[in-house]
């Protein structure tokens, strides 16, 4: 025998409600999984930043040892390895300063 057409709609209805739950439970997810993953992103950025420096930092250690072979010798070519970077910087900013004015 076929089903009274209230009791149909009720179980419909449920249904909806279900669905409608689950809906709002997706979407809550989904925001928190969106905020988690610009929070790994920024931690991603810091971590790639520290890395870089740490391979300066060897690099820079790894060329003042080539070059001195005392401790006193090493702080001496560190610093002057760092007066010669900075020396190579400001070069490249008035390049960059002089390309923009032509």
């Amino acid at each position: 025998m076929a089903r009274p057409l209230n009791r149909i709609i009720e179980e419909l209805r449920q249904k909806a409600i279900a669905l409608a739950m689950q809906r709002d439970q997706a979407v809550s997810d989904l925001d928190r999984l969106k905020q988690e993953n610009e929070t790994l992103k920024e931690q991603l950025s810091e971590s790639r930043q520290e890395l870089t420096m740490a391979r300066m930092e060897v690099d820079f250690l790894t060329i003042s040892h080539r070059l001195a072979d005392s401790p006193e010798k090493i702080i001496s070519a560190r610093r002057r390895l760092q007066r010669l970077i900075a020396k190579i910087d400001r070069c490249v900013t008035l390049l960059k300063e002089d390309a923009d004015i032509s």
